[in-house]
């Protein structure tokens, strides 16, 4: 699994908040000639990895104590699955309690053990 840094990340724009029928605008990962509406929020700290045709976005917010994981097919943007852990109890039950310390490979490798 390889790391994309610096991903072209940008908010939607009033069209698109309009057509996804959201109150704010939120992430757009544009990638190839794809633009992926992303879940993650304009605080987050967002992670972009590559492995084969599939590409996982990790956004992780230390502030509110949330994350993230969505996976997509690189190709053509579309969304296979996605996993949210909104609360400290979840992210300990998920990820175990020295979650923190992890790298965020093993994190998306324990999280996608969980959806397939």
């Amino acid at each position: 699994m390889q790391q994309i840094l610096n991903p072209t990340i940008r908010l939607m724009t009033p069209e698109e908040v309009r057509t996804t029928q959201l109150i704010n605008a939120g992430s757009v990962l544009m990638y190839g000639s794809a633009a992926i509406p992303l879940g993650a929020g304009r605080g987050d700290r967002i992670q972009l990895f590559k492995e084969s045709t599939v590409l996982y976005v990790l956004s992780q917010n230390s502030k509110l104590g949330y994350m993230g994981l969505e996976i997509f097919d690189s190709s053509s943007g579309e969304e296979f699955e996605q996993i949210f852990l909104q609360y400290p109890w979840e992210l300990e039950e998920y990820l175990g309690s020295d979650w923190q310390e992890m790298e965020p490979v093993a994190i998306i490798r324990k999280l996608v053990s969980y959806i397939f």
